[in-house]
């Protein structure tokens, strides 16, 4: 159960790093969250839902840096 805890609170920190790294962006994607591992004891984050518009601007925001 440790390694399912520990794994949990990976992807809530991964998923809070990338909300903060969003926000530097002027993004936000509200249902971004961590969660626990299904199949493999890995770290999950869940991207959530986003509207097709806001993830439109945020690939072209990427592609206009990459």
């Amino acid at each position: 159960m440790h390694d399912v805890a520990a794994a949990l609170a990976e992807g809530n920190q991964a998923a809070h790093d990338l909300t903060e790294a969003l926000k530097l962006a002027d993004f936000s994607l509200p249902s971004l969250y961590g969660d626990l591992p299904t199949i493999t004891d890995k770290a999950l984050v869940h991207l959530g839902g986003a509207s097709a518009e806001v993830v439109r601007e945020l690939a072209a925001w990427i592609r206009e840096r990459a």
